[in-house]
This record gives structure tokens, C-alpha cells and sequence, in this order.
């Protein structure tokens, strides 16, 4: 960064409009916990909501077909021999997947099994359920593509001699319906969202220097003229979750045991650190507060807002919006969807590849960002409600606390443009990522207090 340099002009940071998305964020917002209702009203809802989407891109694909396809309504009532199309529910039958059914009827005694990052074998089968039942899918599409439980899917194909459906094609639901957003090149007083994620503070990556010198970025008190002018045209900060990572609390057998609070065996630096950062970035811009997986919220996913009351210095300010995981937000007309990585996290252990971005873009055309809960990432038992379907297609969709930085530009059939966005921790690679809200281009800003770096 640059010295700073004195200039008489002063350098205000520009405002931006944020909209209201109505249900789509109220979704996410968990009023009543009633946790007596099964997860199958949640399988049941998505299929239901889900179908028709599926439907209509199935029809457009295949009903041109010669000879002609027939759509049949219910799985059970597929005919042998007959080219047909379906509209399910994929399930993933994996050997290596926790199954909480197993667990119960096992010996109390054996031990637990350790965590696995993959859950993928070559004796893995592909299903599709609806109301009536299931089927076994085969085919050369279905070994050669990734499928994940919790999809809606449609497939194209014909029974075989041993009931299995052999699969031609398949389609998705695709992108949502987008609001227009005119794309135009780059101009200097181009407006920008700054995404971050990862924070750490407290974790074995914390560098408080780095953290020092993305907050003095933020409010743009770092670097000349030209690096504040480019600072002022940061409209809102979003943070995506796992800013705290608090240590576990540590006992000390030789004291007598204290019931109820105990101060010695709880850390509270780490949350003093976070409040006092975020006191001083929105002194002087928005800020999105998401929760993650080391944060103190809840731990099914939607998670819950933080709590103000953890940070009694930064909600005092009008710019401060704790929000939930995962979140939609509109700023000038420009949609946003994001989570703190749980999503991805849990689909990358269904497939064998290791590349998040492409998975994250596959949720884009699945129309679903969080297909695998309730099955092995643990959500609310929704009733009526699925929120984790896209309903509408964002402009900048973000997936937060991924291994590296990544991104891409997904453009749907009916001119939808999605900038997908894969945002590093912060703790461990000192980056965030600035998108420009008139063309979605996505650059990365890095912060470094190691001499051997730039």
C-alpha cells in the first residue's frame, strides 16, 4: 500500500439503494421452533414446488422427440420398454454416508466412526423417488455425470428387464426468472460489494496485523488518493461467516467444579476483537453480518442472526445488519445470495471431483443451494416451506470459507447472469473479493504482513 498522502478534496463514499425481497429472506428467518414434525414434509415440499419447474424444461427438451416421449406422472407406473420421461427426487444410496438408523442398532460400545471427507465408492447407485416410490437409475449419463440426494431431476430414458431405468438425458429446473441488469463496461465510478469471510480471530491463522489492515481498507484510511477513492466506492460489506473462532473452554481438575457460568473456562478476547473491527467499519459503511459453523449461532442451517447483545459496541450503529446463513440482500436493483460454505462443504463429499466452483455452479442450475439438507447437513424441519429453492436467480451468488478463491460467470437460457463467487478465509489467505454491481466483474484485493510477499 501506499504512503498516505494529503489532499484538500475531501472523499465521501458513495450510498447505494438496498431493496426489499419480501419472503425470500423472511424464509430464512425461523420464528417458532416446533421441532415435532418429521424431515419427509420437507422432501415432499421440494418435490411439489420443484416438479412443475422440472416439468417445463423436460417438456421443452424432450417432446419434440421422434418417437415421441410420453411423461409419465408417478415412477411406479413406468412400462417396460417404453421410452418415457420422470420427474423425481434424487436419493443417493452410499455406503460410506451416515445413516443414523445404523448407528442406533450398533453395539453402544463400538467406537464412533472417524469423519470422512468423501463419501463416494464404486458401489454407490443413483435413485429417483416421488410420492409412489422409487427406481434405480443406469446408464452411461448417470456414471458420467455428479448427482447428489435431494435434486429434483428429470430423466429421459426406458425400463429394463431388471426394473432399472436406463437414462438417455437428464435436465434440471435451470435458472429462476431474473430481474433485467444492464451490463455495461467499467467505469472509475463503478460501485462495488466487498465479500469476506473466514476472519478466524482466535483460530491458529489469526494475523491481527492483516485484520488491521483490511479495516483501515474498509473505511479508507490506507494507502493515496487514488486507493481512497477507490475504497469510497465500496457500498456495503458482507461478511460470510466464521469470523470468531472461539477455543474450547479448558477445565483444570485440581479446582473444585462450578456450576452454572464459570468465567476462567471461557475466552471472550476473540468476540471483544471482532466487535471493536466491526465498530470501526461501520463507522463509515454497511455491514452484513452472516453467521457460520465456528460462530455462535445456531448450528442447524438456516442459522439465526447473531445475537447483538455479543457485540455491544457495534450495535449501536444504524449501519450494522446481523443477518442470517444463508441470505439474500438487494443493493441498487442487484440480487444477492450467499452462504457461509456449509453447502458446498457437504455436497463435495458426494463427488469424486474436488473442484467447489463447479459445484457451486451446478446449484445454480439445480435451482436448489442446499440439496443434501436435511439428509446429511442438518436444517430446520420446514413444513410448508423449502427456502433453500431459488425462486429467483441472483446476480451475485457467494459461497463463503472455501479453500481458495474462485469465480465464474453463469449465463442461463433466458439471459440470466449469475457471478458466482468462491471466497477464501480470510485468516488463512489474507483475500477478499471486491464485485463491481454494474458489470459483476470480481477482483481480489490480498492483505500480507509477511516480508517474502508483495
Amino acid at each position: 500500500m501506499a504512503i498516505m498522502e494529503t489532499d484538500p478534496a475531501t472523499i465521501n463514499r458513495r450510498t447505494a439503494t438496498t431493496g426489499d425481497l419480501g419472503t425470500l429472506q423472511q424464509d430464512f428467518v425461523v420464528k417458532t421452533r416446533d421441532y415435532k414434525q418429521q424431515y419427509a414434509h420437507l422432501y415432499f415440499t421440494r418435490l411439489v414446488r420443484m416438479r412443475q419447474m422440472v416439468l417445463t424444461q423436460a417438456k421443452l427438451k424432450w417432446d419434440s422427440l421422434d418417437p415421441e416421449a410420453k411423461h409419465v406422472e408417478k415412477i411406479l407406473d413406468v412400462q417396460q420398454g417404453e421410452i418415457s420421461y420422470l420427474v423425481g427426487t434424487i436419493y443417493m444410496e452410499m455406503k460410506l454416508k451416515p445413516n443414523i438408523l445404523d448407528d442406533i442398532t450398533k453395539d453402544h460400545w463400538v467406537a464412533a466412526q472417524p469423519d470422512r471427507p468423501k463419501y463416494t465408492d464404486d458401489t454407490d447407485s443413483v435413485y429417483l423417488e416421488d410420492e409412489s416410490g422409487r427406481v434405480k437409475l443406469t446408464g452411461v449419463k448417470i456414471t458420467n455425470d455428479v448427482f447428489v440426494t435431494g435434486v429434483v431431476m428429470g430423466v429421459l430414458g426406458s425400463e429394463d428387464l431388471n426394473g432399472d431405468f436406463k437414462v438417455v438425458d437428464i435436465c434440471y429446473a435451470g435458472q429462476g426468472p431474473q430481474e433485467h441488469h444492464a451490463f455495461m463496461e467499467t467505469d472509475e465510478e463503478d460501485k462495488h460489494i466487498a465479500l469476506i469471510s473466514g476472519l478466524g480471530i482466535g483460530g491458529n491463522d489469526f494475523k491481527p496485523l492483516e485484520l488491521d489492515l483490511l479495516s483501515e481498507f474498509l473505511t479508507g484510511e490506507i494507502g493515496g488518493v487514488k486507493e481512497q477513492t477507490n475504497c469510497a466506492n465500496i457500498v456495503r460489506v458482507v461478511i460470510a461467516g466464521n469470523s470468531i473462532v472461539t477455543p474450547p473452554p479448558t477445565e483444570d481438575d485440581s479446582k473444585a467444579k462450578k456450576y452454572g457460568y464459570d468465567r476462567s473456562t471461557f475466552v471472550t478476547a476473540p468476540t471483544l476483537i471482532f466487535d471493536s473491527f466491526l465498530q470501526e467499519v461501520c463507522s463509515s459503511v454497511d455491514v452484513d453480518l452472516m453467521p457460520g459453523e465456528s460462530d455462535p449461532s445456531s448450528v442447524t442451517i438456516p442459522q439465526q442472526p447473531i445475537h447483538p447483545a455479543l457485540l455491544p459496541k457495534t450495535r449501536q450503529y444504524s449501519t450494522f445488519h446481523s443477518v442470517t446463513n444463508p441470505y439474500w440482500g438487494s443493493v441498487d436493483h442487484v440480487t444477492l445470495l450467499g452462504g457461509s460454505g456449509q453447502t458446498i462443504d457437504d455436497i463435495y463429499k458426494y463427488v469424486n471431483s474436488d473442484n467447489r466452483l463447479e459445484m457451486a455452479v451446478k446449484t445454480v442450475g439445480w435451482r436448489h443451494m442446499a440439496p443434501t439438507a436435511p439428509d446429511t447437513l442438518w436444517c430446520y424441519p420446514f413444513m410448508n416451506i423449502d427456502p433453500f429453492i431459488m425462486n429467483k436467480a441472483p446476480h451475485i451468488y457467494f459461497v463463503g470459507n472455501q479453500d481458495k478463491f474462485a469465480t465464474e460467470l453463469v449465463a442461463g437460457a433466458d439471459g440470466q447472469r449469475t457471478r458466482v463467487v468462491m471466497l477464501p478465509s480470510f485468516s488463512s489467505t489474507g483475500t477478499i473479493a471486491l464485485v463491481n454491481l454494474r458489470t459483476l466483474e470480481c477482483k481480489t484485493v490480498s492483505f500480507s504482513t509477511t516480508k517474502a510477499e508483495n
